[in-house]
């Protein structure tokens, strides 16, 4: 019981970071971008360079996730095809 209970938090943790915290930062690259170029009273543009580099690192990371998230999924298919071992030889 305690066993199955260690399992379903972990699995509860992982929902919570994946399920909540991509979309949330996902949700920050698009504010962020959008605060990168403003126009002001008088007609110019004016950037905003650390919220338009906040955007730029935001995607980043969400592009990360998902590309280890499917590496992670085809792990067994790619060492049994290739014979590179990713996440270790489980």
């Amino acid at each position: 019981m305690i066993t199955n209970l260690t399992s379903l938090w972990e699995v509860v943790l992982a929902a919570l970071v994946f399920g909540v915290g991509v979309p949330t930062v996902f949700a920050f690259a698009v504010r962020w971008w959008a605060q990168a170029e403003t126009v002001g009273a008088d007609g110019q543009v004016r950037r905003n360079y650390p919220a338009l580099a906040g955007a730029l690192i935001c995607l980043v990371v969400i592009v990360v996730v998902v590309i280890t998230g499917i590496l992670f999924t085809a792990k067994a298919f790619i060492a049994h095809q290739f014979g590179i071992h990713l996440f270790g030889t489980a």
